[in-house]
C-alpha cells in the first residue's frame, strides 16, 4: 500500500543567546555554498543578533558594550537539546493515549533517537507559518498553543503532560497553523518527519494506526469548517460517525456521466481526476482534487443527472459519505438541505451540481 509522504528534515532545535567579549559582528545570511548551513532560519538569527545587541548595550558603561554577541552563523552552541534517553522517551510514548497500547517494538522503534527538547518559561517551540518537519510529545509541563489574529494572539488550547501534537501536519503537508509556547519550563519529546516516514516504510502497525488517525482528523477537521456552521455540533458528530473509508484501485471511477447521486469525499491519500466530456468535438476538461481536500456531488438534490467523470488515476483513498448515508442525514437534520446554496460561498465549483474545495486542515 503505498505510504503519506513525508518531507524529511533534521529536528529543529531551541535558539539561545550566548555573550562573548568581542566587536559587535556583521550579519550575513548564511550561504549555501562551503559554509556549513545554520539550522536556524535567517530570520531568526537576525532577531536574536538584534536583541543580543540591545542587551549588550544595556549593559555598558559609559556607552561601550562590555560584550558582544557570539556571530549568528556557522557552529555556535544549541543549548537544551539532547538525544533523548531510550526509557524515558519510551515511558512518554506510552502516556499518549494514541500510541500507548502499540506493541514494545513499535514504540521502542519510535523512540529510538528521539530528541529532547528543554524549553524555558515563555520560549516558543516553534511559530505560526513554521514548516512542519516533527512531531512533538509534552514530558513534562505545558505549552499553550496561540495564533495571531488582527494583530493579537489568541490561545487555542493548552498541551500537556502526555500529549502529542504537531502531528498532523507532517500528512497535511502543511506550515504550522498556530505557535507553541512554553508555560513554565517544559521538556519535550521531538521525533523527526524523517524518523517517521522510515517507520511508515517499516512497520505495519504504526503505518495503520497513523493513518486511521489522519482520516479521522481531515474529517473532523472538514465538519468543523465554516460550509457545516449552521448545523448543530450533535448532527455534525453524526455526520462525523457516517464517513466511511474507501480504497481506489488505479483508473477505478467514483462517478460516471448519467448518475444521479448526492456524495461527500474527503481526500485521504492520493488524487482524483475530474473529466467533462459534455462538449463534442471539444477536447475534455479536467481538474484535480488532491489529498486535504474535499469533493461534493448534489445532482439528487437537483434532479440532473452528472456530466461529469470521476476516477482516480493511482490508488487513493477516501472517506465517503455515500448517498444513503446523506439522505437519512438530511431527513433528520433539514439543515443539511442548505448545503447546495451554501457550497458556491465555500467551495470551488466544477460544475453544476460538483464542487471542491480545502478542508482546512491545521498545521497541529
Amino acid at each position: 500500500m503505498p505510504e503519506h509522504q513525508l518531507t524529511p528534515s533534521a529536528p529543529r532545535h531551541l535558539r539561545t543567546r550566548v555573550a562573548v567579549p568581542m566587536p559587535p559582528p556583521v550579519l550575513k545570511p548564511v550561504s549555501s555554498g562551503a559554509e556549513r548551513a545554520s539550522l536556524i532560519p535567517v530570520d531568526v538569527l537576525q532577531d536574536v543578533a538584534r536583541e543580543a545587541m540591545r542587551e549588550a548595550v544595556d549593559d555598558s558603561f559609559d556607552g561601550e558594550p562590555r560584550t558582544a554577541p557570539i556571530p549568528l552563523t556557522g557552529d555556535f552552541p544549541i543549548l537544551g537539546t539532547v538525544t533523548a534517553d531510550l526509557e524515558v522517551a519510551y515511558f512518554a510514548l506510552t502516556q499518549v493515549p494514541l500510541f500507548k497500547d502499540l506493541p514494545v517494538a513499535s514504540l521502542e522503534a519510535m523512540a529510538e533517537g528521539a530528541i529532547q527538547l528543554e524549553v524555558p518559561d515563555g520560549e516558543f517551540l516553534f511559530k505560526e507559518g513554521d514548516e512542519a518537519t516533527s512531531f512533538f510529545v509534552v514530558v513534562d509541563g505545558t505549552l499553550e498553543l496561540l495564533r495571531r489574529k488582527d494583530g493579537r494572539e489568541v490561545a487555542l488550547r493548552h498541551a500537556k503532560k502526555g500529549e502529542a501534537f504537531g502531528l498532523f501536519g507532517l500528512f497535511s503537508a502543511q506550515l504550522r497553523a498556530a505557535s507553541s509556547r512554553a508555560i513554565g519550563d517544559c521538556t519535550i519529546l521531538e521525533i523527526s518527519s524523517e524518523k517517521l516516514q522510515r517507520l511508515l516504510s517499516t512497520d505495519e502497525v504504526i503505518h495503520q494506526r497513523l493513518l486511521s488517525f489522519f482520516r479521522e482528523r481531515l474529517v473532523e477537521s472538514f465538519m468543523a469548517s465554516r460550509l457545516f456552521s449552521d448545523i448543530d455540533s450533535i448532527a455534525r458528530a453524526r455526520l462525523i460517525g457516517r464517513f466511511t473509508h474507501k480504497d481506489l484501485e488505479p483508473r477505478q471511477v467514483l462517478l460516471s456521466p448519467g448518475e444521479v447521486t448526492n456524495l461527500i469525499a474527503v481526500v485521504t491519500h492520493g488524487r482524483l481526476i475530474l473529466e467533462d466530456r459534455s462538449k463534442v468535438g471539444q477536447a475534455p476538461r479536467e481538474f484535480e482534487v488532491t489529498q486535504g481536500q474535499f469533493i461534493t456531488i448534489t445532482c439528487a438534490i437537483s434532479g440532473q443527472p452528472a456530466r461529469l467523470r470521476v476516477l482516480a488515476p493511482e490508488y487513493a483513498t477516501l472517506s465517503v459519505l455515500t448517498h444513503k448515508d446523506l439522505n437519512e442525514l438530511m431527513r433528520d437534520y433539514p439543515a443539511l438541505r442548505s448545503l447546495p446554496a451554501r457550497l458556491p460561498n465555500f467551495a470551488r465549483q466544477l460544475d453544476r451540481d460538483v464542487f471542491c474545495g480545502s478542508t482546512g486542515v491545521p498545521g497541529l
